[in-house]
Formats: C-alpha cells, sequence, structure tokens
C-alpha cells in the first residue's frame, strides 16, 4: 500500500454570471484530498506519453467526478491531468498521471 500523506487541491471550471449577465470561466476546487505522489522515470513517461515534460503521477482514494478536464494544483504548481486510470475496475484507488502546466 502506497502512504498519500501529501495534500492536493482537484481543480475544475466552473461558468459564473456576473452582476452584468456575462458568463466568465472560474477555476474552483472540487476537493482537497491526500495522495501518494512521485515524479515518473523516464521508461514511465514513454509508456503514458512521448512528451518530455515534468511528468508526475498521484494516487488517491477512488472518486468518480476526476477527468482529464480537472487539474491538480499541488505545493503551488498546477498539473494537468492526462490519464485517469482505475487498476483493473477496482474502485479502491485512482492513478492520475500528470504533466506540469507551462
Amino acid at each position: 500500500m502506497k502512504l498519500k500523506d501529501k495534500k492536493i487541491d482537484i481543480q475544475g471550471v466552473q461558468y459564473v454570471t456576473d452582476k452584468y449577465g456575462n458568463h466568465k470561466k472560474e477555476t474552483v476546487t472540487i476537493a482537497t484530498v491526500w495522495a501518494y505522489f512521485r515524479q515518473l522515470s523516464g521508461n514511465e513517461i514513454y509508456r503514458v506519453t512521448t512528451q518530455t515534460t515534468e511528468e508526475v503521477m498521484f494516487v488517491i482514494n477512488y472518486r468518480t467526478d476526476i477527468t482529464t478536464e480537472n487539474v491538480i494544483l499541488y505545493k503551488g504548481v498546477k498539473y494537468n491531468i492526462v490519464r485517469v486510470d482505475v487498476f483493473e475496475g477496482y474502485k479502491s484507488d485512482l492513478t492520475l498521471y500528470c504533466k506540469r502546466q507551462a
């Protein structure tokens, strides 16, 4: 079992209407959760994606509301979710493969 000892924010986009009736995008925190975190090795990066930007992996408890549209905020750095992996369909953990936003 991997130790989930890092606190991360899972963020998403929400559309809000201002007092003038204009619609605008706003980033909101969907959840703050505990996660296992590690940077991926070169071999693992190649298997997930062929880009060479900073790649990381987060393992969190199972949730149904996480997609590649969400963003992870960890230690002030935002990571785009590249892939959501449900290990063999078990509903215990989600592995989130991410790359650092430029």
